[in-house]
C-alpha cells in the first residue's frame, strides 16, 4: 500500500467509514465547530454593522467563499454520487457560511470603499470586490486540480489558518480593532482545537502527519494571540478608532 503524502491525504470511502465506525464523536465535534462558526460569522456581520467599517479580512472572505462554493455547487456529488448522510450534513453546514460569506460582501461593498478606495467611485469599488471574489473561485477550483482532498476535509485548514494572518496585518495597518471582537477569534480558536481533534483522532492517513498537526497547533496559536490583541484593544479608547479616521 502506498503512503499517503500531502497531496493525496486520504481515500474517500476510508474517510467515510472512519465516520460510520466513530460517528457520535465526529458529530460532536463537527457540530460544535460549527454551532462556533456560525457564532464567529454572525459576530462579524454584527461588528460590520454597528461599527461601519470591514470586519472579516477581505482575503479571507474570499478563500471562503471559493471554498464554500465549491462545496455547495457539487451537490451532484454529495447527495447523488456518494449519496453519505455526513456529506449530506456537511453540504447544508457550508451552504449557512456561503449564505453569511454574501452578507460579508455587501457588507464590504456597502462600507468598505472609504478605507480601500477612497477616491474611487463606488462602482469602481463594486467591481473590484467581485472581480476579487471571482479570481479566488478560478484559482481554488484550480487547486483542485492538483490537490487530492475529494471530500473537502483538509482544505478547511487553510480556510482556518489564513484567518489570523489576514487579521494581523488588518490591525496592524488599521492600529485599531475597529469592527473587531474577541468572539470572533474565540471560536474560531476552539473551532481549531475540533476540527484537528476530530480529523487527527479518526481519519488518520495524511491527518496524522506532523504537517498537519503543527499546521492546526500554529493556526491555534495564533488566533489566540489574536483574541488577546483585539480584547486589549478594544479596551482602549485609543485604538478602538483607526488613525485615518
Amino acid at each position: 500500500m502506498r503512503r499517503n503524502t500531502i497531496l493525496d491525504m486520504y481515500e474517500a470511502q476510508a474517510i467515510l467509514d472512519a465516520i460510520d465506525r466513530h460517528t457520535i464523536p465526529i458529530l460532536v465535534g463537527f457540530g460544535l465547530a460549527m454551532v462556533l462558526q456560525n457564532i464567529a460569522m454572525i459576530t462579524a456581520v454584527v461588528m460590520t454593522r454597528r461599527e461601519r467599517w470591514i470586519s472579516i479580512p477581505l482575503p479571507c472572505t474570499f478563500l471562503w467563499f471559493a471554498h464554500d462554493l465549491g462545496v455547495v455547487a457539487r451537490f451532484h456529488t454529495w447527495f447523488n454520487v456518494y449519496g453519505h448522510w455526513f456529506l449530506k450534513l456537511f453540504w447544508l453546514g457550508l451552504l449557512t457560511a456561503l449564505i453569511l460569506e454574501l452578507v460579508f460582501f455587501a457588507q464590504a461593498i456597502r462600507v468598505g470603499r472609504a478605507e480601500y478606495l477612497p477616491h474611487g467611485t463606488q462602482a469602481q469599488w463594486s467591481g473590484l470586490v467581485i472581480t476579487g471574489a471571482v479570481a479566488f473561485v478560478i484559482v481554488w477550483e484550480y487547486t483542485k486540480v492538483f490537490w487530492d482532498d475529494p471530500l473537502y476535509q483538509a482544505a478547511p485548514a487553510i480556510t482556518l489558518f489564513l484567518l489570523p494572518l489576514a487579521t494581523t496585518a488588518l490591525l496592524l495597518r488599521r492600529q485599531s480593532a475597529v469592527a473587531q471582537s474577541p468572539v470572533i477569534y474565540g471560536c474560531f480558536a476552539a473551532m481549531v482545537v475540533l476540527w484537528w481533534g476530530v480529523t487527527a483522532s479518526y481519519y488518520g492517513g495524511g491527518f496524522a502527519h506532523w504537517q498537519y498537526l503543527l499546521t492546526g497547533i500554529t493556526a491555534f496559536v495564533m488566533l489566540v494571540g489574536v483574541t488577546v490583541a483585539v480584547a486589549r484593544m478594544r479596551t482602549n479608547t485609543e485604538k478602538r478608532v483607526p488613525v485615518s479616521a
